[in-house]
């Protein structure tokens, strides 16, 4: 099932959001400062006792109060997992902020928080309170890139493409379950290979900070080593970061529910901060200009 803004009248965009949302999930407090012409697109699938959701939109706060809870008592929990843009996520004095790959919950029995800060895709994995045993860490971030987690992640990307998607979103509450358990040892990303390197960069792609001594930092190695992962490899690290923003542009440029973007918020979001050098280097990488990919993908 998917509903969609665009169906709606010019200014009675986000009040049909409202409806939406409280339609796909449960009641729910939404606020943002684009009322006049707001975007937003919600696709879901049923699945049992089960639900999984694909939110993509533009900034907002969204809170489920005490007033929302009373009229909708359903007890469960989300999971979701961050696909673009970042995310707030706070519940009982808690708070984290999710970024692309990251996974993190809410009792949905409680009140919460989310802030949006600008144009964002979720996948929220609804899953009922009895699946999920013992004391459920909320607002807190699941490690995804290894481990269980990275099997949760795999399995939520997945659900929308196979044949029996019930099946798989009940092997994916399992192992969100395992992954939540915390007599299970935590993943261990090793910092001393070219693709921990490469999952660094990928989970800040959009940072205004990503360069080696970053990337050094966060894996706990120095600058000269990082450069040294990448010596054996086809690109270096600057032209592998190049790369990928120039990938991610290309494909917000073809999405259609990023089509109310500007071509310089799009490169800005991919981590270009020079728009003149982001047109230069797209044009070389893919033989034509942003607006040309845009309006004819």
């Amino acid at each position: 099932m998917r509903w969609s803004t665009g169906d709606h009248a010019p200014g009675e965009q986000f009040a049909a959001w409202r409806e939406l949302i409280c339609a796909a999930f449960l009641a729910l407090t939404p606020e943002s400062d684009l009322r006049g012409a707001f975007a937003g697109d919600v696709e879901q699938w049923r699945l049992g006792g089960l639900a999984l959701a694909r939110i993509a939109s533009q900034r907002q706060t969204v809170r489920r109060t005490e007033d929302d809870i009373a009229r909708s008592p359903v007890h469960g929990y989300y999971a979701n997992l961050q696909v673009r843009g970042t995310s707030l996520m706070a519940q009982g004095g808690r708070s984290t902020l999710l970024r692309p790959g990251e996974l993190g919950l809410v009792d949905t029995g409680r009140p919460f928080r989310f802030e949006f800060g600008s144009d964002f895709e979720q996948l929220s994995f609804f899953v009922p309170r009895p699946l999920l045993e013992g004391p459920v860490p909320t607002a807190a971030a699941v490690p995804t890139r290894a481990g269980v987690g990275a099997a949760v992640r795999l399995a939520l990307e997945s659900v929308p493409a196979v044949r029996r998607p019930e099946r798989l979103a009940v092997h994916a509450a399992g192992m969100l379950a395992i992954a939540l358990d915390p007599t299970v040892p935590a993943p261990v990303r090793s910092p001393r290979t070219h693709a921990a390197a490469l999952a660094d960069i990928e989970e800040h792609l959009s940072d205004d900070d990503l360069s080696p001594a970053t990337t050094a930092r966060r894996l706990g190695v120095s600058v000269r080593y990082v450069h040294g992962l990448f010596s054996a490899q086809p690109e270096s690290y600057a032209a592998t970061v190049r790369r990928l923003r120039l990938e991610k542009a290309s494909r917000d440029l073809r999405d259609p529910s990023r089509a109310h973007l500007r071509v310089i918020d799009i490169a800005t979001e991919a981590g270009f901060v020079n728009v003149a050098s982001f047109h230069r280097a797209f044009r070389k990488a893919f033989g034509r200009t942003p607006h040309q990919v845009r309006t004819h993908p």
